[in-house]
C-alpha cells in the first residue's frame, strides 16, 4: 500500500468516526470538525501531488476507466459534503444526516472503484 492509499484510507475513516459522532450528537461542532478533517486530509492528498509533492504521487504508467470514474466522483464526494455542511448551516438536520450518509457510502463506492482500477483492472497507456 502506498503512502497516498494509507492516507486516504486514513481520511475516510476519520470522517466515518466524525460522521458516527454526528448521529449520536446531531451533528455537533466537534462531529463536523473530524468530518470536515478527513474531508481535508483526503483533498490534500488529491490535491498535493498535482503541485509537485512527490512523495504521494501514484506514479501510475496509465490509466483506465475505472480509476478516472474514482477521480470524477470524488468531486461528488467533496460536493456531497459541502452541501451537507450548507444543510447543517440551515438548520436541517434529517436532510444534513441524509446527505452525511450518502456520502459515506459515495466515498465507499468512490475508494473502492479507485482501488480495483489501480489493482484489478489493466492500465492503458
Amino acid at each position: 500500500m502506498t503512502l497516498s492509499e494509507t492516507l486516504y484510507t486514513l481520511a475516510y475513516c476519520v470522517f466515518v468516526v466524525g460522521a458516527a459522532r454526528s448521529y449520536r450528537d446531531s451533528g455537533s461542532r466537534l462531529s463536523v470538525l473530524i468530518m470536515s478533517c478527513g474531508v481535508l486530509v483526503d483533498f490534500l492528498v488529491s490535491m498535493l501531488p498535482l503541485m509537485g509533492v512527490s512523495a504521494l504521487k501514484m506514479n501510475l504508467p496509465g490509466t483506465n476507466a475505472v480509476i478516472v470514474f474514482g477521480i470524477a466522483f470524488g468531486f461528488v464526494v467533496w460536493l456531497l459534503f459541502l452541501a451537507a455542511l450548507w444543510l447543517r448551516r440551515a438548520r436541517r438536520l434529517s436532510a444534513f444526516h441524509a446527505i452525511i450518509t450518502l456520502t459515506q457510502v459515495a466515498w465507499f463506492i468512490d475508494f473502492t472503484a479507485f482501488l480495483y482500477g489501480i489493482y484489478k483492472f489493466p492500465l492503458h497507456v
